[in-house]
């Protein structure tokens, strides 16, 4: 089994000599940590037990200035070694790393108490007596307590085998789930270039995996994979792990990037989330307060929108929205941890149950209460509502466990039972694309308001062409979606449909007798054109009607089938331009194919109607043009 155990603690309690002791590697890389004797930036160890587990460690500093530093190295910890020195006791990073591992949600531990040969066994007692105190209602409540020297040995024979027995307590890892990976550290190695280093978290890789980066969603390619150093063919959830990458420097891919599987993860600068505050922060937060999010390895800035009151207080349990300044990209559960803006101080800390929030100011209304159908653990209301918070965008199927941090199964169940019960509606099969039959219907009122004003702004035509309609809703919808809801509007009898045309239900088309009147004369001035009728504005002033007017007559003579828009100025009756369409066909038939000359000669028309009236049978594919002549289509294919 692969373990991988973070040290917790306050500076100088002894938790990189501890490792060292227990792995014979020291985690301090740097000369300024050796120099200083204080840890700075996260270590590594490894070793391997009795039983054949790979138990790895990440060091992580101590002093206060560098937690942030320690939150990095907390992505991906199964188990924490809480290390306390029995001559120094319970000091304040203690209380706050404590306080962040318990926020993580990480559930298993061991208490380490160091330096036992500098004090005595009175105060060996009274140090252990203050620290099962400390821990009291923390995960760590129940942990061992070895007491150690890392000088002398004592107590590390009791502590491998308490490490050992972390195996057993802790669940598998998420192997298949899709992988994830976020990233530490990134240096480069002579010879090799680019390599990134981190705990892989869920899923696996080979390297031949595709893999992309987040948040800039750029693919990545693997040139080998090493676990503690050595070359392996595939990691797994549970191992840390180093990646050696082509085509990219390390300045490019940096800690707080992850490396998943394509498609897996959403990014976002905005995140609906429950947060927890501790007790003992120094105030309440209000609007807009500015913080810090540590979110797996990365850190960035942002602000809290409240959405259950003007004030958040110590102690209280709120979900919330985080505007940040840069992406993220998190699944559903996640966790993190806030921090103030300034000074650096832990606030609290909780989980992801939003992680790519459609912003909207209709959704606002109600949020927080729909935000606790997702925080709880009724698996078809917490789909429902996340397919209703998305609205018009809907949700796909392969977006489920991201949103949901369900398995396909799991998602593909809850979505049989919503729509069986009408609440959501297929917009997209082939995509499994799903939508909330509330938008659907709001939608529909949307839909209602412009056939309306087509009505009352064309009441002689039966209704708006699928098309147009389209046009109206393609700043949102595919076209593909756009027939689904038209359909489906259709369906629920909030529109009626004929064949392609919609309309409200009720609304009979009214040609009033001067529009007949007009719309006969248009189409005698163009019947007696023959082959060149007038263009639009001699048509317009032959017929005696303005520009406005006459659009209007053309567009309804169209739409009517009286008569047949070949250029934006230029318009037969179908009975003309079906009799030049069957001599360009005998014609093509016989000489294969055509020039805008010929076809100038053939019918005696202008060199401009010939080109207009060629174009608009290429539209029409009757004809197919090659170069500077043309061919019947049917012919070429």
């Amino acid at each position: 089994m692969h373990l991988v155990v973070g040290t917790s603690g306050h500076i100088d309690h002894g938790k990189t000599t501890l490792v060292k002791a227990l792995t014979g590697i020291d985690t301090d890389r740097f000369a300024e940590e050796k120099a200083r004797g204080i840890t700075i930036d996260i270590g590594f160890a490894h070793y391997t037990d009795e039983g054949g587990n790979e138990i790895a460690f990440v060091d992580v500093p101590g002093h206060e200035r560098f937690v942030h530093n320690m939150l990095a190295g907390a992505a991906g910890m199964d188990a924490v070694l809480m290390v306390i020195a029995a001559d120094g006791g319970v000091m304040p990073q203690t209380r706050e790393h404590l306080h962040i591992c318990d926020l993580l949600g990480i559930r298993q531990g061991i208490i380490a108490l160091t330096r036992t040969d500098l004090v005595d066994e009175e105060l060996l007692e009274l140090c252990a007596e203050d620290v099962r105190e400390t821990v009291q209602g923390t995960f760590l409540e129940d942990a061992p307590m070895v007491p150690v020297s890392s000088i002398t040995g004592e107590g590390m024979t009791e502590l491998r085998a308490e490490l050992s027995g972390l195996t057993t307590r802790i669940q598998g890892h998420n192997t298949d789930h899709p992988f994830r990976f976020p990233v530490d550290r990134s240096f480069t190695i002579k010879g090799f270039g680019t390599v990134i280093t981190g705990t892989v978290v869920a899923g696996k890789l080979n390297k031949d995996s595709a893999v992309t980066q987040y948040t800039k969603g750029e693919p990545l390619r693997i040139r080998g994979l090493q676990v503690h150093g050595r070359a392996v063919d595939e990691i797994e959830a549970g191992q840390r792990a180093a990646i050696n990458l082509t085509g990219i420097s390390k300045e490019d891919i940096q800690r707080g990037d992850q490396l998943a599987e394509p498609g897996s993860l959403l990014t976002s600068y905005l995140l609906n989330v429950e947060l927890k505050l501790l007790d003992d922060i120094p105030r309440d937060l209000t609007q807009r307060t500015r913080i810090r999010l540590h979110l797996g390895t990365q850190e960035v800035i942002g602000r809290i929108t409240l959405l259950e009151g003007e004030r958040f207080r110590p102690g209280e349990t709120q979900l919330i929205q985080l505007r940040l300044e840069k992406e993220v990209s998190p699944r559903f559960g996640d966790r993190f941890i806030i921090r103030n803006y300034s000074p650096i101080v832990t606030l609290g800390g909780g989980r992801v149950i939003d992680p790519a929030p459609y912003k909207s100011r209709r959704l606002k209304g109600g949020l927080a209460e729909r935000l606790k159908l997702l925080a709880g653990d009724d698996e078809p209301a917490l789909v429902e509502q996340v397919i209703y918070l998305q609205g018009n965008r809907g949700v796909k199927a392969r977006e489920g466990f991201i949103r949901t941090g369900m398995s396909a199964k799991q998602f593909d169940r809850a979505i049989a039972g919503l729509s069986s019960q009408g609440k959501i509606f297929n917009m997209d099969p082939a995509e499994k694309k799903y939508m909330h039959e509330s938008t659907v219907d709001r939608i529909g009122g949307f839909t209602k308001r412009i056939l309306s004003a087509h009505h009352k702004a064309h009441p002689e035509r039966d209704g708006m062409s699928r098309a147009e309609l389209a046009g109206k809703m393609s700043a949102l919808f595919t076209d593909k979606e756009v027939g689904a809801l038209l359909g489906r509007l259709a369906k629920k009898e909030v529109i009626e449909q004929d064949a392609q045309i919609f309309r409200l239900g009720g609304h009979e088309k009214s040609i009033s007798g001067q529009q007949e009147e007009l719309l006969a004369r248009f189409v005698e001035v163009i019947e007696a054109g023959d082959l060149m009728p007038p263009r639009k504005t001699a048509l317009f002033e032959a017929s005696g009607v303005d520009t406005k007017t006459g659009m209007r007559l053309v567009k309804l003579g169209v739409h009517e089938k009286r008569l047949v828009r070949v250029k934006d100025d230029l318009y037969y009756t179908p009975k003309v331009l079906a009799g030049i369409e069957g001599r360009l066909r005998q014609y093509l038939k016989e000489h294969g194919e055509i020039t805008v000359i010929d076809f100038k000669d053939l019918t005696g028309v202008t060199r401009k109607h010939a080109v207009d009236l060629l174009e608009h049978f290429d539209s029409a594919r009757v004809t197919l043009r090659l170069e500077n002549h043309r061919v019947l289509r049917e012919a070429k294919g």
